[in-house]
């Protein structure tokens, strides 16, 4: 059987898990309280770092919770970069213009080598087939010539020589 632990008092409690747990506003205060110590920490560490790197930054003022325990809706401030845009609205995609033109240049490339292909092959094309006429007119030729040998073959012969 598994427990839950919670902190109350101080004192590490164990519950089980099917009875809902219920915090006093005196602890939950007190959980706020440790939360935004622990955060004033580490925004006071990020700041002494970022100064020894930088010294043009300002200082970073630490979060100081008001007395009555309550943090104040609006500690999340929209980024400098969407604030003149609608908060509905939610930023578009841009991709960088640098990758647009190497897309581009990379299809004009390819269309370039497509169409040096396509021109090579009509070229070869047209070469074979002027060869090919060549040759067919020299079947013929040959053909014909074939055709007198005989003949002169056959008159040789029916006059007895």
């Amino acid at each position: 059987m598994s427990l839950l632990k919670t902190y109350s008092d101080g004192m590490l409690k164990q519950c089980p898990p099917s009875h809902p747990v219920f915090i006093s506003d005196r602890d939950l205060t007190e959980i706020q309280l440790h939360s935004v110590e622990s955060i004033n920490d580490i925004h006071r560490n990020h700041s002494e770092q970022s100064r020894k790197v930088s010294i043009s930054r300002p200082p970073h003022v630490p979060f100081t919770p008001p007395p009555n325990g309550n943090v104040p809706s609006p500690v999340l401030k929209p980024s400098a970069r969407y604030a003149n845009q609608p908060s509905s609205e939610t930023p578009k995609y841009q991709p960088p213009r640098i990758l647009i033109f190497a897309c581009l240049a990379f299809l004009f490339i390819t269309l370039a080598v497509i169409l040096f292909v396509v021109v090579k092959q009509a070229i070869t094309v047209s070469y074979l087939s002027e060869v090919l006429l060549q040759h067919q007119g020299h079947f013929q030729e040959v053909s014909a010539l074939k055709h007198k040998l005989q003949l002169l073959e056959r008159n040789l012969n029916s006059t007895g020589h």
